[in-house]
This record gives structure tokens, sequence and C-alpha cells, in this order.
């Protein structure tokens, strides 16, 4: 079974009102804003991470 979290081909969605995610999500954009995908990447591992550690999806 694949969760939501497991599509990598999709990035992952923060949680309204969690703060992790937010700072995770803002890391992410400011990679992109500057063309390190290497860093979007790493976001995206640790925003995957936090959403099943501490959102169970």
């Amino acid at each position: 079974m694949i969760g939501p979290t497991d599509d990598v081909s999709r990035p992952p969605v923060p949680v309204d009102g969690c703060e992790a995610c937010r700072k995770l999500a803002a890391r992410r954009h400011a990679a992109r804003a500057v063309f390190d995908h290497s860093a979007v990447s790493d976001a995206n591992v640790r925003m995957r991470a936090h959403l099943r550690s501490a959102h169970g999806t």
C-alpha cells in the first residue's frame, strides 16, 4: 500500500498549523528560489520523514 508521502513524483504537502512543516516548506521554497535542486530534494526527504513520524501520513 502506498501512502500519500510515498509518491516521490510529487512534492510532499505540509500540514496546516504545524511549525515543523512550515519550516521545512520554507527551506524548500528558499532552495527552489536559488535553483538548488539538491537542497530541494533534501527538504522533500526531510518533510516526508517528518510527515510519517509526526502526522502518520
